[in-house]
């Protein structure tokens, strides 16, 4: 299992925070996704024989938003 963070910077609101989370958490290999409105920081628990960084950024972008790896 591997954890990784992304900056959200054009997240606002905890609509945003549910779509992130909602978008990621569903891709195969995702165990956890977390984005808190305060921080804007995506933290993401993976499987990464499974899925990679680029698709969880990918999933983001598909929601409507930035990510950027920290």
């Amino acid at each position: 299992m591997k954890t990784t963070t992304y900056l959200i910077p054009d997240m606002s609101c905890a609509h945003c925070k549910a779509r992130i989370e909602k978008e990621v958490a569903r891709l195969n290999g995702v165990q956890v996704a977390d984005v808190p409105v305060e921080t804007k920081v995506l933290t993401v628990q993976f499987d990464d024989q499974v899925v990679d960084s680029a698709t969880i950024i990918e999933a983001v972008t598909e929601a409507g938003y930035t990510a950027e790896p920290q």
